[in-house]
């Protein structure tokens, strides 16, 4: 009986020295997937001869642990991920798991950038205004589409009426309203009377000369200066014609005719013409409208070198007409005055108008461009 207690003794004993005598070690070790990518929040179960022992990753797939200095075996579980077991021997301090989904895990991103507002620009070039009759500067208007319509009052005389994407611009308005621009000359200022300014500055607008026309649609362009909210038009007109002389007649209903002519000198070195045009039409009023135009154009720039060009422009007009006024529509339909019929036979006027600019221009090879206008 003795003997048997001393043994036990003496095996517990040898057995807790044995324990001791071992040791603890710190094993550092990461649970990734085959890609690299950590995997956090993963269990790391061990079973060792003194027990069970779990630790959870942290969110860079790391984790600590203490351990006897024996051979073990680790076991990774967790959410979707197929469980599996990796031997470590006596000595391990550290270890990478590699562990397999079940399910891949969805990444979700939102990537936020911020870029500069470009507006919308439309362009038209010289094609548009090649096969056309042009009788009323409003038609050079009704070419460019883009949401707008324009329309005359008083037989012609006066400012065009412009309408955008449903809104009334009276003419064109500004700080809000559609800027008109020629070779960068505003052509509605804020400085007339209402505020609106006035387009009749297109009256002495040839068609031919037109070169090309840039249309932004919005939001507001800090490049024109004061921001229009319904957009900028920036008629640009030729430095040349492509032949030496040009001449173009027309004609149709209701006495219209229309003649232009042009010279453009070939000088090295200097791009230049200078044009005419006449319109006139009497219009399908009983009171004949004697809508008459003349229109006087010329361009000389010259090329300093291959980069630098300066130019002079002049662009000047006058027209005439009568109007059969603004009708009452009450008198219309009750027939007490035809659709086409007149208030005051010498209802009309002239409209006077000129503009001189120049024009310097720098341009290199990387994209750079300085303009003086």
């Amino acid at each position: 009986m003795f003997s048997s207690r001393v043994l036990l003794i003496f095996v517990f004993f040898g057995s807790v020295i044995g324990t001791f005598g071992q040791g603890e070690r710190t094993l550092n070790g990461s649970v990734v997937t085959a890609q690299n990518e950590f995997v956090p929040n993963a269990t790391v179960s061990v079973r060792t001869s003194t027990g069970k022992v779990e630790v959870v990753t942290d969110s860079s797939g790391a984790f600590s642990i203490k351990l006897p200095k024996e051979p073990v075996i680790v076991s990774v579980s967790g959410r979707n991920i197929e469980g599996k077991s990796f031997p470590v021997s006596a000595d391990s301090l550290t270890a990478t798991f590699d562990i397999v989904y079940k399910i891949a895990p969805i990444h979700e991103e939102l990537v936020i950038r911020s870029s500069t507002v470009q507006p919308n620009i439309e362009q038209r070039n010289q094609k548009i205004y090649e096969g056309t009759l042009f009788s009323r500067d409003d038609q050079i208007f009704q070419t460019l589409d883009a949401g707008i319509n324009a329309g005359q009052h008083e037989g012609g005389g006066k400012s065009l009426e412009i309408r955008r994407f449903g809104f009334n611009l009276d003419h064109g308005g500004v700080n809000g309203g559609l800027k008109v621009l020629t070779d960068n000359i505003q052509q509605n200022q804020g400085t007339q009377g209402h505020g609106q300014g006035y387009l009749g500055s297109l009256k002495s607008l040839s068609p031919e000369l037109v070169k090309d026309v840039e249309i932004i649609n919005g939001p507001f362009s800090a490049e024109y200066g004061d921001f229009s909210a319904l957009g900028v038009v920036h008629i640009r007109q030729r430095e040349s014609m492509p032949q030496e002389f040009t001449a173009r007649l027309q004609g149709g209903r209701f006495g219209s005719f229309r003649s232009f002519l042009a010279w453009s000198p070939k000088i090295e070195r200097l791009s230049s013409f200078i044009a005419y045009e006449h319109s006139r039409t009497a219009g399908p009023f009983i009171n004949p409208l004697d809508y008459g135009r003349d229109n006087l154009t010329a361009n000389a720039t010259f090329a300093i070198n291959k980069n630098r060009s300066v130019g002079f422009k002049f662009n000047g007009g006058r027209n005439d007409y009568r109007s059969s006024g603004q009708l009452p529509l009450d008198l219309v339909f009750n027939g007490s005055l035809d659709r086409y019929g007149f208030l005051d036979p010498d209802n009309g006027g002239t409209v006077k108008n000129g503009t001189f600019g120049v024009y310097f221009r720098d341009e290199n090879s990387d994209g750079r461009v300085i303009k003086v206008d």
